[in-house]
């Protein structure tokens, strides 16, 4: 810790707000990205069972998907 901090309380107290902030931010973002990631698994799945897709496309659509998307998106 800085010779500043111990010498300030303060600082020392606004450092570890800041701190606490961004903890907080940082599960609020996380928290974000995971339900938008749910709304897009949950679209997907309903795209499939209204495209009647396996009934479509047979039993190893699922294998082939999987495939097909990470080839299409590789990262």
């Amino acid at each position: 810790m800085s010779q500043l901090i111990k010498i300030d309380e303060e600082y020392a107290e606004w450092i570890q707000s800041v701190g606490a902030r961004f903890r907080s931010m940082r599960v609020k973002a996380a928290t974000k990205v995971n339900q938008e990631m749910l709304r897009f698994y949950w679209s997907l799945g309903k795209d499939m069972v209204e495209m009647h897709a396996e009934s479509r496309w047979g039993s190893k659509l699922y294998d082939s998907l999987s495939k097909d998307l990470v080839s299409a998106m590789p990262e």
